[in-house]
């Protein structure tokens, strides 16, 4: 739904957004001394371009089937980083408690759908990754960042749809049933709901002027984070001690496509 103009937009604040995260990557392979083992929920090469010690990473991407998040151009060197794999955020049964180092999930969250299914994906993220990063955009934030129309989240979904529906009449295409089934897993999260989902960990914000954009879920930090602040443009935690892994072994919405559920683009759940 992102019109090309603004993506450089977007690439700019996920980049800004992920200093962070390349912090917590270099902490992590500083302890282990070797590359760290990463599960990315709805992951895309796009997203790791932005990542630039993503060199001492391991990744794995998981998608749904039908989810189409690697065709970017990148080299066969750097593809050689990644394996992708095909499954549900809600049930990572394959993998034991601890089995990735990091465990990433970018503006994925949101669209699993019920509060339900954010639980369980929530629990599954938690229990695999030693460490985790989960960002999600914020429900405060006044603009629908999918849609790109003001304060159509805070409506129930029929009055979202109404809207989505005949102010942007270029998303008409998917037909009256893509439209509706879209906006049904369009979720924002307010601070205090992700803080339910990960209650014992970090929550902070990304603020743009007043508003916050977007929050991020952090466990398992290895050092110290940034001071906590209440003042917009700052980063708000609270810290917590680095677990012992149990063991060391998916942002913008796509045009939907036909699917056994959800037409759109989480890629880690049906």
């Amino acid at each position: 739904m992102l019109p090309n103009f603004l993506k450089p937009l977007s690439l700019w604040f996920r980049a800004r957004r992920n200093a962070r995260l390349a912090k917590r990557i270099d902490h992590l392979y500083a302890l282990k001394g070797r590359p760290l083992q990463v599960l990315d929920v709805g992951g895309s090469f796009a997203f790791w371009q932005t990542v630039p010690n993503r060199a001492k990473c391991e990744i794995t991407l998981l998608n749904l089937e039908d989810a189409n998040h690697y065709e970017v151009p990148i080299c066969d060197g750097e593809r050689a980083r990644y394996q992708t794999v095909i499954g549900d955020a809600r049930d990572l049964s394959r993998w034991p408690d601890g089995s990735f180092d990091l465990v990433t999930c970018n503006s994925v969250l949101e669209h699993v759908g019920l509060w339900t299914d954010m639980r369980s994906a929530a629990k599954e993220l938690r229990r695999v990754g030693v460490c985790g990063w989960v960002q999600v955009p914020a429900l405060e934030f006044p603009l629908e960042q999918h849609t790109l129309l003001p304060f159509v989240h805070w409506f129930s979904d029929p009055i979202m749809v109404f809207l989505v529906w005949n102010l942007r009449r270029d998303l008409r295409k998917w037909g009256w049933d893509g439209v509706r089934a879209s906006c049904a897993y369009i979720k924002p999260l307010a601070k205090g709901e992700l803080r339910t989902l990960f209650p014992k960990d970090k929550i902070w914000s990304e603020w743009l002027t007043v508003f916050p954009k977007s929050h991020v879920a952090e466990w398992g930090e290895p050092l110290p984070l940034l001071q906590a602040s209440g003042t917009p443009g700052a980063v708000a935690a609270a810290g917590t001690a680095l677990p012992q892994p149990a063991a060391v072994a998916s942002a913008s919405l796509q045009e939907p496509a036909p699917q056994t559920s959800a037409p759109l683009r989480p890629a880690s759940v049906p």
